[in-house]
C-alpha cells in the first residue's frame, strides 16, 4: 500500500509558464488560472475551519499548483484564518492579494457568479493569493509556487458556471462534500460529462456511481478526525 500524495506524483505537472511569470513582474488572468489544472473544494471551509486537505494533497503532489475554494463564508473570517501564523506551513504569500471582478471571471459576460445572499450580508468577493515556498524547504515539501483562489458563491452555480460553461473543464482534483451525492450537482456534472478525473471523499459514505475507488492507496486525515479516499473516473462505469 502506498499513500495518496506518491501516487498523485505520478501524474505531476510542471508550474505553470503563467505562475512562473507572475515572479518576473508579468501580470495573469483568471483565464491562466483555468488553464492549468484547478484542485476545486465546494463548500464548507467555514464549518471545516479551512480544511487544507486539497492543498496539502495537490501541492505536496506537484500534481496541481491552482486551487478553488468556493463558499458563502465573510471575508473578514476568511482573512483572519489565512492571517495565522503557519496557515499554509512552509509557504508565505507574495504582494497583496490579487482581486478579481466579474468580467475576469466570466469574459463572456454570460454567466454571473458573483452574487449577494439573501441570508448572509457580505459583498461578493473572488481573489487569489500568491504562494512561495520557504527558502528552508525543497521540493519534497511541495511546488515552489501555487496559487489559491477563495470565491464567495454557490459551489455548485459556480462549477455550472465556471467549469461547465464559461471554462468546459472540470476541476482536475475535487475533493466532494457528500452532501452533493444525489444532488442536482451531481445529474448536472452527468449531464455536462464535466466529470473531475481525481476525487477526494469521505470513506464511509458511497461515491458518485462514475468512479472507482483507486485500490492499495491509504486514506487522507482531515479535520475532526475524517478519513477520506482517492477515488478515479471510469467511463466504463456509467
Amino acid at each position: 500500500m502506498t499513500d495518496m500524495i506518491t501516487y498523485l506524483r505520478n501524474f505531476r505537472e510542471e508550474e505553470p509558464e503563467w505562475l512562473k511569470d507572475y515572479f518576473n513582474g508579468k501580470k495573469f488572468t483568471f483565464k491562466d488560472i483555468m488553464s492549468s489544472r484547478v484542485g476545486f473544494y465546494p463548500g464548507y471551509y467555514l464549518k471545516l475551519h479551512c480544511d487544507g486537505t486539497l492543498i496539502r494533497v495537490g501541492n505536496k503532489s506537484h500534481s496541481v499548483h491552482s486551487f478553488l475554494y468556493v463558499d458563502h463564508i465573510k471575508r473578514k473570517y476568511l482573512e483572519d484564518e489565512i492571517a495565522k501564523e503557519n496557515s499554509f506551513l512552509g509557504y508565505h504569500p507574495v504582494g497583496s492579494p490579487i482581486e478579481w471582478q466579474e468580467s475576469d471571471l466570466i469574459p463572456s459576460g454570460q454567466h454571473p457568479i458573483l452574487r449577494t445572499t439573501f441570508n448572509i450580508q457580505e459583498n461578493p468577493y473572488c481573489f487569489s493569493i500568491i504562494m512561495n515556498r520557504d527558502e528552508d524547504k525543497d521540493d519534497s515539501w511541495g511546488a515552489e509556487h501555487f496559487v489559491v483562489t477563495f470565491l464567495f458563491g454557490d459551489s455548485i452555480n459556480v462549477y455550472y458556471r465556471l467549469f461547465r460553461k464559461e471554462y468546459s473543464k472540470a476541476p482536475w482534483l475535487f475533493f466532494l462534500n457528500e452532501r452533493y451525492k444525489g444532488t442536482y450537482f451531481e445529474r448536472d456534472i452527468q449531464n455536462s460529462h464535466r466529470y473531475p478525473p481525481y476525487v477526494i471523499f469521505a470513506n464511509n459514505a458511497n461515491i458518485w456511481k462514475e468512479y472507482e475507488k483507486v485500490e492499495n492507496i491509504s486514506p487522507v486525515g482531515g479535520v475532526f478526525n475524517r478519513r477520506h479516499d482517492l477515488y478515479k473516473y471510469n467511463n466504463n462505469l456509467i
